[in-house]
């Protein structure tokens, strides 16, 4: 009788990852969550066998197989983990635990260092924990604990909506955790062994978070389009920066042709200085595409930001590179002005990333301008405290009060449908949290925006290394 149970729960694995692989496709986070299936499967399949072994030789082999793929468990687990928090940098630890689950499973076909036996108990007969067994509890310790850090790391720097999806992978490990108590029948306590239960909640927590958030798909679907549409946008630069050399020789070659009577003079008027702006757009509206997808995929790759490359930069020079980069017309930069900015004043972070920063906040400035019909735009830098204060004023519309409270809200956005998806504030309020600052929004409706940027002041320290002014002080 007590067999079923483990039989009908070890179908109830297989479905989950059946599901999941066939809902999903083949993906790193499919197929990790599978294995995870297919290990449990084989253990509450082989618990089903044993649980009604009447031969002393069989229980034996049945449940040396069976707890085969009960160390390999807590490793799957962390496998999945490790893809669903996109963490490459754990590979070297992970090769280290299935190596740890391979050598404990030879000692467990081959001798009795890690199931010794087993108990005749009232539900049937269960392996009894070995010498070496404690090594295998203190790994599957060890890997919880790297899970939930992983997990943590990973929903601290999330957007809202992903930090619900590794907020329902957290409970997942809880209850997959709770499962641990089963231990404690391996060192003879008579009960029947709950963890299945547990198990089953989890991997169903897991299996629903997989297939109706999607864990990866969309970013890395937008990952794939944005490196597929780099490519032939590199293409077209490059065609336009040969059109646009050779354009003056074009046209002089021209002028000369139809001044000796070579060739007629078909062009209208003006055509000529239309053509040579027309390349200019081009070659404007290029850059600005490649600039929107650069941004599109430094918001991608923030949820897995190393906070160790980051290194100190100088603020006068990223805001002049912003401007430098961003594909300004030559009346849209007669409205930027910038003043206030120190040479010696750095921050610790991503001079990228601050880019991207100031490229959103250009866009945004000069889109409402445009829509306004007037306003200029003055990037301003001070110093507050322990941080750079960076100030970017617009005499533009300004922003109803009513909105200025979801501004930075992913997917908000107060431009016409198909104009801005509402990502760009919420990306840069991520970055600046990265940083260790924040960004704020002041308005007035009808006269101005400012967009402030606190970032935290660094500057070498006694020791010659670059340290966070508010840490210097503090310590």
């Amino acid at each position: 009788m007590y067999a079923i149970l483990p039989s009908f729960v070890s179908a109830i694995f297989l479905g989950y990852g059946l599901y999941v692989l066939s809902s999903q496709g083949v993906t790193r986070v499919s197929t990790s969550f599978f294995l995870l299936c297919a290990m449990t499967f084989a253990w509450q399949g082989s618990w089903a066998f044993l649980f009604g072994t009447e031969t002393p030789n069989g229980a034996m082999q049945v449940a040396r197989f069976g707890y085969l793929f009960i160390l390999f468990l807590p490793t799957t687990f962390y496998h999945f983990v490790c893809e669903v928090t996109e963490s490459r940098k754990e590979w070297p630890l992970l090769i280290a635990a299935y190596g740890v689950s391979l050598v404990l499973s030879v000692l467990l076909m081959s001798s009795d260092l890690v199931v010794s036996g087993y108990y005749t108990l009232y539900f049937g007969k269960y392996p009894k924990a070995g010498l070496l067994h404690p090594i295998h509890i203190m790994q599957t310790v060890a890997l919880a604990l790297r899970c939930a850090w992983l997990l943590l790391k990973a929903r601290a720097n999330a957007t809202a909506e992903r930090r619900r999806r590794f907020g329902l992978c957290l409970l997942a490990l809880g209850l997959f955790s709770l499962a641990a108590v089963d231990y404690a029948v391996n060192f003879g306590a008579r009960f029947y062994p709950p963890g299945v239960f547990f198990i089953v909640l989890s991997l169903g927590v897991i299996a629903f978070s997989v297939v109706r958030y999607d864990l990866m798909r969309p970013y890395s679907l937008a990952a794939t389009v944005a490196h597929e549409v780099r490519t032939p946008l590199a293409t077209i630069r490059m065609q336009l920066q040969e059109v646009e050399n050779a354009w003056p020789h074009l046209h002089q070659g021209y002028i000369a042709a139809v001044e000796n009577g070579i060739l007629e003079d078909r062009m209208r008027p003006g055509q000529i200085e239309r053509t040579k702006q027309l390349i200019g757009g081009m070659s404007r509206e290029v850059d600005g595409t490649s600039a929107v997808i650069d941004m599109t995929l430094a918001s991608l790759t923030l949820e897995r930001l190393d906070r160790s490359t980051f290194a100190p930069h100088g603020l006068a020079e990223c805001v002049a590179a912003a401007i430098e980069r961003y594909p300004l017309m030559p009346e849209e930069r007669a409205r930027v002005h910038i003043r206030g900015f120190a040479d010696d004043w750095k921050f610790v972070g991503s001079d990228t990333l601050l880019i991207y920063v100031l490229f959103n906040l250009l866009k945004n400035s000069l889109y409402a301008i445009h829509s306004h019909g007037s306003g200029n735009i003055e990037i301003s830098g001070e110093i507050e405290g322990n941080y750079y204060l960076m100030r970017f004023h617009d005499t533009g519309p300004g922003i109803p009060a009513s909105i200025l409270p979801r501004l930075f809200e992913p997917f908000f956005s107060t431009k016409a449908h198909g104009r801005g998806h509402g990502l760009g504030l919420s990306f840069c309020r991520r970055v600046m949290e990265a940083f260790g600052g924040r960004i704020e929004c002041a308005s007035q409706l009808g006269a101005y925006t400012t967009f402030t940027l606190r970032l935290p002041r660094f500057r070498p320290c006694d020791s010659g290394q670059d340290q966070p002014l508010q840490t210097r002080v503090a310590g």
